[in-house]
């Protein structure tokens, strides 16, 4: 008389769950290749959006800082007036210095763009990382305030602060939707109980 075989079943899965055992670079069920639910896919999108605007913003910035150097430039000749040192000395170390201060906020830009992949893959920094995002964005919701007291002066175009306004704004806008979102109760729930917590205090 045979033995019955026994077969191992699988539990039926609910659409768009996670399949059982499936888990994270941290140990979370999901990892980088479990269902992402829908608030932070746009989130994602939106902080995205937001450090690819505040790429170009920091670009034009080096642009106007190169075309109207004069401030930089004053300040520069004030500081050095007792040393004697020349005008070609003077002018050579304001474009150093902007490209310098240029190189790096592109390093912060690209910090920015890592933590960015480190909460889509759901790495062991992801608290981390969404805590410096969530951070970032209310910091570009206030300088874009502060945009409405600033005033264009100096000889740089007049459209160029205007393109350079408006990128700001929007990566602001961007940063505060993508905060909020952050802070849906899905999107705590996808971070994990210890996680949400945290990201709530």
């Amino acid at each position: 008389m045979s033995t019955p075989s026994r077969h191992h079943t699988t539990p039926p899965q609910r659409p768009g769950s996670t399949p059982v055992g499936i888990r994270g670079e941290d140990g979370r069920p999901g990892g980088s290749g479990g269902e992402q639910p829908e608030t932070i896919r746009q989130m994602l999108i939106l902080w995205s959006a937001m450090v690819g605007l505040e790429l170009l913003h920091q670009i034009l910035n080096v642009v106007m800082a190169l075309l109207d150097p004069t401030a930089m430039r004053a300040a520069a000749r004030r500081q050095d007036a007792a040393e004697g040192v020349s005008d070609a000395v003077i002018n050579a170390s304001v474009t150093a210095a902007t490209l310098l201060v240029g190189l790096l906020n592109l390093i912060i830009v690209g910090v920015l763009a890592w933590m960015i992949l480190t909460v889509n893959k759901r790495g062991k920094r992801m608290p981390t990382a969404l805590m410096l995002l969530m951070i970032f964005s209310l910091f570009f919701a206030l300088r874009a305030m502060f945009l409405f007291l600033a005033s264009p002066t100096g000889d740089v175009p007049l459209a160029l602060f205007a393109v350079d306004g408006s990128v700001q704004i929007i990566a602001a806008v961007a940063g505060v939707l993508a905060y909020l979102l952050a802070r849906r109760p899905e999107a705590l729930a996808w971070l994990g109980p210890g996680d949400g917590k945290k990201l709530l205090k």
